[in-house]
Protein backbone atom coordinates (compact mmCIF):
# COMPACT_ATOMS: atom_id res chain seq x y z
CA UNK A 1 0.00 0.00 0.00
CA UNK A 2 3.00 2.43 0.75
CA UNK A 3 4.92 1.46 -2.50
CA UNK A 4 1.12 2.09 -4.32
CA UNK A 5 1.13 5.80 -2.80
CA UNK A 6 4.14 6.66 -3.07
CA UNK A 7 4.03 5.77 -7.12
CA UNK A 8 0.93 7.47 -7.24
CA UNK A 9 2.16 10.83 -5.40
CA UNK A 10 5.20 10.83 -7.95
CA UNK A 11 3.55 10.26 -10.92
CA UNK A 12 0.97 13.64 -9.61
CA UNK A 13 3.82 15.55 -8.98
CA UNK A 14 5.44 14.81 -12.98
CA UNK A 15 2.11 15.27 -13.91
CA UNK A 16 1.93 19.01 -12.56
CA UNK A 17 5.50 19.82 -13.33
CA UNK A 18 4.94 18.71 -16.80
CA UNK A 19 2.10 20.69 -17.21
CA UNK A 20 3.48 24.10 -15.49
CA UNK A 21 5.94 23.60 -18.14
CA UNK A 22 3.91 23.88 -20.59
CA UNK A 23 1.79 26.82 -19.14
CA UNK A 24 4.28 28.75 -18.53
CA UNK A 25 7.04 27.87 -21.75
CA UNK A 26 5.80 27.91 -25.27
CA UNK A 27 7.88 26.65 -28.72
CA UNK A 28 7.17 25.33 -32.09
CA UNK A 29 5.85 21.77 -30.62
CA UNK A 30 3.49 23.89 -27.87
CA UNK A 31 2.91 27.67 -29.21
CA UNK A 32 0.31 29.76 -27.69
CA UNK A 33 -1.32 30.66 -30.64
CA UNK A 34 -2.25 28.40 -33.10
CA UNK A 35 -4.32 29.02 -36.66
CA UNK A 36 -6.63 27.10 -37.76
CA UNK A 37 -6.39 25.48 -41.57
CA UNK A 38 -6.93 28.42 -43.79
CA UNK A 39 -6.93 28.67 -47.41
CA UNK A 40 -8.10 32.52 -47.55
CA UNK A 41 -5.11 34.21 -46.72
CA UNK A 42 -2.26 34.75 -49.40
CA UNK A 43 0.79 32.57 -48.54
CA UNK A 44 2.82 35.08 -47.41
CA UNK A 45 0.68 36.22 -44.73
CA UNK A 46 -0.83 33.01 -43.84
CA UNK A 47 -0.20 32.40 -39.92
CA UNK A 48 0.76 28.89 -38.71
CA UNK A 49 1.50 29.44 -35.63
CA UNK A 50 3.08 31.93 -32.44
CA UNK A 51 4.38 31.40 -29.24
CA UNK A 52 6.53 33.59 -25.97
CA UNK A 53 9.84 32.24 -24.70
CA UNK A 54 12.68 33.60 -22.73
CA UNK A 55 16.58 33.02 -22.22
CA UNK A 56 17.33 32.20 -18.57
CA UNK A 57 20.90 33.62 -19.44
CA UNK A 58 19.36 36.87 -21.05
CA UNK A 59 16.58 37.77 -18.85
CA UNK A 60 15.99 40.95 -19.67
CA UNK A 61 14.08 40.34 -22.90
CA UNK A 62 11.17 38.69 -24.06
CA UNK A 63 11.23 36.26 -27.43
CA UNK A 64 8.42 36.03 -29.53
CA UNK A 65 8.43 33.69 -32.49
CA UNK A 66 5.41 33.95 -35.30
CA UNK A 67 5.69 31.19 -37.77
CA UNK A 68 3.80 32.06 -41.09
CA UNK A 69 3.22 29.41 -44.52
CA UNK A 70 5.99 31.95 -46.81
CA UNK A 71 8.17 35.11 -46.54
CA UNK A 72 7.93 36.98 -49.48
CA UNK A 73 9.60 40.37 -49.08
CA UNK A 74 8.60 41.28 -52.79
CA UNK A 75 5.37 42.26 -51.43
CA UNK A 76 5.10 45.57 -50.11
CA UNK A 77 4.05 46.92 -46.83
CA UNK A 78 3.68 44.45 -44.87
CA UNK A 79 2.34 43.86 -41.19
CA UNK A 80 3.38 40.61 -39.45
CA UNK A 81 3.51 41.16 -35.44
CA UNK A 82 2.35 38.99 -32.49
CA UNK A 83 0.26 40.95 -29.64
CA UNK A 84 -0.90 40.88 -26.02
CA UNK A 85 -2.04 42.51 -23.10
CA UNK A 86 -0.27 43.17 -19.96
CA UNK A 87 -1.62 44.82 -17.05
CA UNK A 88 -4.70 46.30 -19.33
CA UNK A 89 -1.85 47.81 -22.02
CA UNK A 90 -2.06 46.17 -25.55
CA UNK A 91 1.49 45.32 -26.58
CA UNK A 92 2.75 44.24 -29.68
CA UNK A 93 6.21 42.92 -31.46
CA UNK A 94 6.96 42.50 -34.91
CA UNK A 95 8.44 43.02 -38.51
CA UNK A 96 7.42 45.32 -40.89
CA UNK A 97 8.40 44.67 -44.65
CA UNK A 98 8.76 46.28 -47.75
CA UNK A 99 8.28 50.40 -46.36
CA UNK A 100 12.09 51.34 -48.07
CA UNK A 101 15.07 51.93 -45.97
CA UNK A 102 15.22 50.24 -44.09
CA UNK A 103 13.22 47.26 -46.10
CA UNK A 104 13.37 44.72 -43.00
CA UNK A 105 12.17 46.79 -39.69
CA UNK A 106 12.00 44.90 -36.21
CA UNK A 107 9.50 46.72 -33.44
CA UNK A 108 8.09 46.25 -30.48
CA UNK A 109 6.35 48.53 -27.79
CA UNK A 110 2.82 49.26 -26.42
CA UNK A 111 -0.37 51.27 -26.78
CA UNK A 112 -2.74 51.24 -29.57
CA UNK A 113 -5.06 54.06 -31.28
CA UNK A 114 -4.23 57.55 -30.88
CA UNK A 115 -1.68 59.51 -32.17
CA UNK A 116 1.48 60.12 -29.25
CA UNK A 117 -0.25 57.45 -27.37
CA UNK A 118 1.80 54.48 -28.83
CA UNK A 119 5.21 53.80 -27.63
CA UNK A 120 7.18 51.35 -30.33
CA UNK A 121 10.64 51.28 -30.52
CA UNK A 122 13.01 49.63 -33.07
CA UNK A 123 14.39 46.03 -31.51
CA UNK A 124 16.40 43.26 -32.63
CA UNK A 125 15.13 39.80 -35.18
CA UNK A 126 15.65 37.77 -37.70
CA UNK A 127 13.51 35.79 -39.97
CA UNK A 128 14.14 32.13 -41.75
CA UNK A 129 12.61 32.05 -44.98
CA UNK A 130 13.19 28.04 -44.76
CA UNK A 131 11.23 27.73 -41.61
CA UNK A 132 8.91 30.75 -41.86
CA UNK A 133 9.46 31.62 -38.28
CA UNK A 134 10.04 35.41 -37.53
CA UNK A 135 11.93 36.17 -34.03
CA UNK A 136 11.59 39.42 -31.90
CA UNK A 137 14.05 39.89 -29.47
CA UNK A 138 12.25 42.47 -27.05
CA UNK A 139 13.69 44.82 -24.09
CA UNK A 140 11.41 43.82 -21.73
CA UNK A 141 11.71 47.68 -20.28
CA UNK A 142 10.05 48.65 -23.51
CA UNK A 143 6.93 46.33 -22.94
CA UNK A 144 6.26 48.29 -19.69
CA UNK A 145 8.83 46.30 -17.76
CA UNK A 146 6.64 42.54 -16.68
CA UNK A 147 8.50 40.90 -13.88
CA UNK A 148 8.53 37.17 -12.98
CA UNK A 149 5.49 35.60 -12.44
CA UNK A 150 3.21 38.06 -14.36
CA UNK A 151 1.25 36.95 -17.26
CA UNK A 152 0.34 38.55 -20.22
CA UNK A 153 -2.89 37.64 -21.67
CA UNK A 154 -5.01 38.04 -24.73
CA UNK A 155 -2.37 36.42 -26.96
CA UNK A 156 -2.91 37.14 -30.42
CA UNK A 157 -0.93 36.92 -33.69
CA UNK A 158 -1.88 39.27 -36.67
CA UNK A 159 -0.53 40.41 -40.14
CA UNK A 160 -1.70 41.99 -43.04
CA UNK A 161 -0.75 44.09 -46.10
CA UNK A 162 -1.05 48.07 -45.88
CA UNK A 163 -1.85 50.42 -49.21
CA UNK A 164 -0.74 53.69 -48.14
CA UNK A 165 -1.57 55.25 -51.56
CA UNK A 166 -4.88 53.97 -51.88
CA UNK A 167 -5.75 54.79 -48.50
CA UNK A 168 -5.04 58.28 -48.95
CA UNK A 169 -7.91 57.68 -51.95
CA UNK A 170 -10.11 57.72 -48.86
CA UNK A 171 -10.47 53.86 -49.40
CA UNK A 172 -10.43 52.42 -45.69
CA UNK A 173 -8.73 49.00 -44.80
CA UNK A 174 -12.25 47.17 -45.26
CA UNK A 175 -12.81 48.47 -48.80
CA UNK A 176 -9.10 47.90 -49.95
CA UNK A 177 -9.61 44.33 -48.64
CA UNK A 178 -12.79 43.55 -49.78
CA UNK A 179 -11.68 44.93 -53.61
CA UNK A 180 -8.05 42.73 -53.12
CA UNK A 181 -10.69 39.78 -52.07
CA UNK A 182 -12.87 40.03 -55.25
CA UNK A 183 -10.33 40.62 -57.78
CA UNK A 184 -7.94 37.62 -56.31
CA UNK A 185 -9.86 35.39 -54.35
CA UNK A 186 -7.83 35.60 -51.30
CA UNK A 187 -7.50 37.95 -48.46
CA UNK A 188 -4.54 39.98 -47.93
CA UNK A 189 -4.39 39.81 -43.95
CA UNK A 190 -5.07 37.03 -41.01
CA UNK A 191 -5.70 37.05 -37.89
CA UNK A 192 -5.02 33.44 -35.24
CA UNK A 193 -6.95 32.39 -33.23
CA UNK A 194 -10.65 33.55 -33.52
CA UNK A 195 -10.25 35.14 -30.35
CA UNK A 196 -7.37 34.67 -27.90
CA UNK A 197 -4.26 32.02 -27.62
CA UNK A 198 -2.98 30.23 -24.07
CA UNK A 199 -1.50 33.55 -21.32
CA UNK A 200 1.94 33.38 -21.02
CA UNK A 201 3.75 33.75 -17.56
CA UNK A 202 6.92 35.60 -17.29
CA UNK A 203 9.70 32.88 -16.39
CA UNK A 204 12.39 35.67 -15.17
Amino acid sequence: MKNKLITIFVSMLFISLTFSITVIAGSEEDPEIIDELDEESVEYLDIISAWFYEKEDEPQYLFTALKIKEINPYHLKQHLSVQWEYNGEFCAAGLIIGYGTPWFYYSAGYGHGWWFQEFYEEIEGDYDDETGIITCKIPKEIIKNPQKDDVLTKTKAETFQRWGFIGRLGFNRFWVFALYSLSTGKVPFDAAPSEYGRDYVIQY
